[in-house]
């Protein structure tokens, strides 16, 4: 158990921490996402849904859920959802663009 002191010290390196944008900075793949960047919205939005884990937080969480499925003889793979994700960003950005487009006829 740490100590008050431990404790506080860890602190000043946590505040410390949050202020290098290294350690801020966000490190998802999925930049075609509307929240990339917005780390505490898109956690938001994940845990309001209730659907998976984040992107940039799964490889925290995989080596651990992979070790505890060898155990019990399973075998992991990454989920439908997980693997049509890319595919849905792109048609977002392409419905996107498509109602840029039509809104800057609509505004000739």
């Amino acid at each position: 158990m740490r100590t008050r002191e431990e404790y506080y010290e860890l602190v000043l390196e946590n505040r410390r921490l949050a202020k290098d944008p290294r350690v801020t900075r966000c490190t998802c793949p999925n930049t075609l996402c509307d929240w990339h960047g917005k780390c505490r919205e898109c956690v938001a939005l994940h845990r309001y849904h209730k659907s998976h884990v984040p992107f940039c937080l799964q490889f925290i969480i995989k080596d651990r859920v992979q070790a505890l499925a060898a155990t019990v003889e399973m075998e992991t793979a990454l989920s439908r959802h997980t693997l049509e994700y890319r595919q849905y960003r792109q048609y977002v950005s392409e419905r996107d663009r498509e109602r840029a487009a039509a809104a800057g006829d609509c505004d000739q």
